[in-house]
């Protein structure tokens, strides 16, 4: 996965060196731009009991941004971005049965199964460090060219930062099967597992460090001097799932994004 962030940065340097000579002189922008996360997992062609039903939750977005005019209306817009991702899920989903008690539990009910299904909140938190090698057009279109609007796409690198899953049950029920038609005695659940769980699960061993995608978005940005507030909404895309086994299924990591920003014109 590494080479990808070797190829992205190496394809970036080579359209800024290539246009550099013709256009020495031309500003770079200088910039920060931050704002709402809506990311979700996507379950992908392997699903099962443990991977879906998961939908958006809120993170936050903020990158440094660098701005480079290729020509009067085309840019190239590196990036560097802290980037939440991940999803939520509410209601019953499976759980995994302490090793102490796997045994005794599949004597028990006659069984080779080696987890249980309960009424859960789970948050999957997967915050990235993504590389944006944005294409950005920008055009005009009112007073005097001051408002322009503007659309961008390109590819991304991430580097996984955070990834942990925060599980919470104020009256814990238990089941044997994922509809919650056969309830487990709540007598002997809260005997063995508690009445309530507040537990945070660190899965960083068990999730891909890298990931490879898309990322676009439109906007509308306010010129003045050397200046430029932007206001913009646009999304990213993960293609490499982000399990490494197909044990609890493959998820696609995925946001929505709402960001404001500003640029300041720095001539070299």
């Amino acid at each position: 996965m590494k080479s990808y962030f070797y190829v992205l940065a190496l394809l970036g340097l080579t359209f800024i060196s290539a246009n550099a000579s013709g256009q020495a002189g031309d500003a770079f922008a200088l910039g920060l731009k931050g704002g709402l996360s809506i990311p979700s997992l996507k379950a992908g062609e392997t699903e099962n009991d443990w991977n879906k039903d998961y939908v958006s939750r809120e993170g936050v977005y903020f990158a440094l941004t660098v701005e480079y005019r290729l020509s009067k209306y085309f840019y190239f817009q590196p990036e560097l971005a802290y980037a939440a991702e991940g999803g939520k899920r509410k209601g019953i989903q499976p759980m995994s049965i302490p090793s102490e008690y796997l045994g005794l539990f599949q004597l028990a009910f006659s069984t080779k199964q080696d987890y249980l299904y309960a009424n859960l909140n789970s948050v999957s938190k997967l915050n990235y460090l993504q590389l944006p090698l944005l294409f950005k057009f920008q055009y005009p279109i009112a007073l005097k060219g001051r408002l322009q609007a503007f659309a961008q796409v390109g590819p991304y690198v991430g580097y996984l930062l955070i990834s942990k899953q925060e599980v919470h049950s104020g009256d814990l029920h238990v089941y044997l099967d994922g509809e919650g038609k056969n309830e487990i005695d709540p007598d002997l659940v809260h005997k063995f597992f508690g009445s309530d769980i507040d537990t945070v699960i660190e899965a960083r061993d068990e999730l891909h460090r890298w990931n490879v995608g898309i990322q676009g978005g439109i906007g509308l940005a306010w010129i003045f001097g050397k200046n430029k507030v932007f206001i913009e909404g646009g999304g990213n895309y993960g293609f490499v799932p982000v399990q490494k086994s197909d044990d609890h299924g493959k998820n696609n990591i995925g946001a929505a994004t709402v960001l404001i920003g500003y640029l300041r014109n720095i001539r070299l």
